[in-house]
């Protein structure tokens, strides 16, 4: 992997943040009357209402589902104020559904190499807990806007966040709301930020391409939630994302959670000493891989490179029983949430025996 060129690795979080708020103009121009917004369109109201499983299952429901951005994409190019980034700057991993989303996000660090030697988080220096933090992973539910589409009416989509690296309490301020410009053929889009400046030029811009082998079947399967901590898996054409939460009952501190990022929170804990519960808000779990060929359900990154090269899952871990719309995967009782591969399909997916022409772009 390469290291990061464009800043020093630290500062990789605070550069993102930059960039998606406009070179942090965001709560200025985003705000009424141009781009008024309301309180249930932040990333994170229904997580912090406990209500995701209810709220996205309802949605679900409803059809308040698209294929338009359905695959697995990588992003070549994110540039929001004086700042950019791209391919070489960070691996992403965008896969997406007709509802259900993981976007997994990870700075291309010399680090992460010597990271996959450990044996866990343990054995990581305080500096390399705090350069730990400056990743991401989010995932949660993709809502569209009604059609038809038009030049009026363009597609424009809000992500609200069930499970999210960075969130520690305190909710961003403006939703996470943006533009589809799609081209043609339908292996690159455009994610415009939502707000516009004084010129009428979108805050920020993220160019999205097809991952290879990025479109074909799909699925989407969450956790139930009677066991507290959420999990979502998804596979889009040949690849796979897997998210996993920290544990629900993390120990409650306003001051703690008054911090705005993740990165903000393990500093202060690192320099307080308190090494074991920087861990605890560092274990969540995010992963990317392939499900077919010799390396299927091989993890290939990963928030904690230590997890590279091990498999997600075994085919005798995983019993789907599709009449009943779930899969067991270590005795706990999964929801399939998407679904277009069929009841065949999925029992040659969880194989690794899977032969999808039809993800062949």
């Amino acid at each position: 992997m390469r290291q990061t060129r464009h800043s020093a690795p630290m500062e990789w979080s605070r550069e993102q943040g930059a960039m998606v708020s406009g070179g942090g103009r965001i709560e200025r121009l985003y705000d009424a009357p141009r781009f008024p917004w309301q309180e249930e369109e932040l990333p994170h109201f229904h997580k912090v209402r406990g209500s995701t499983h209810a709220d996205f299952g309802k949605w679900k429901k409803e059809r308040r589902t698209h294929e338009i951005v359905v695959g697995a994409w990588f992003r070549p190019l994110f540039l929001g104020g004086w700042i950019h980034s791209d391919a070489t700057t960070e691996s992403v991993y965008n896969l997406q559904t007709p509802s259900l989303f993981i976007d997994l996000r990870i700075p291309n660090l010399q680090v992460n190499e010597r990271w996959k030697s450990v044996q866990g988080m343990s054995e990581l220096s305080d500096d390399d807990l705090r350069l730990l933090a400056r990743r991401h992973c989010f995932a949660g539910y993709s809502l569209l806007n009604e059609g038809p589409w038009t030049s009026q009416n363009p597609p424009v989509c809000t992500r609200h966040h069930s499970i999210d690296w960075n969130f520690v309490g305190k909710m961003r301020p403006r939703p996470n709301k943006w533009r589809i410009e799609m081209r043609e053929d339908g292996k690159v889009w455009k994610e415009w930020g939502y707000a516009k400046d004084e010129f009428d030029q979108h805050i920020y811009l993220e160019r999205w391409e097809l991952l290879p082998e990025g479109k074909g079947r799909y699925l989407a399967i969450r956790r139930d939630e009677r066991y507290g901590r959420d999990a979502i898996l998804i596979v889009c054409g040949n690849h796979f994302n897997f998210v996993m939460d920290r544990p629900t009952k993390m120990p409650f501190d306003p001051e703690r959670q008054s911090h705005a990022s993740l990165q903000d929170l393990v500093d202060k804990l690192v320099q307080e000493g308190n090494r074991e519960e920087a861990m605890k808000y560092l274990s969540l779990e995010g992963c990317h891989g392939r499900v077919s060929g010799a390396n299927a359900w091989v993890v290939d990154n990963a928030l904690h490179p230590w997890k590279i090269g091990k498999r997600l899952l075994s085919p005798d871990e995983v019993m789907v029983k599709y009449g009943e719309n779930k899969v067991m995967w270590k005795g706990e009782q999964w929801h399939i949430v998407e679904d277009s591969f069929g009841p065949y399909g999925l029992l040659n997916l969880f194989a690794g025996t899977l032969v999808d022409r039809r993800s062949a772009l």
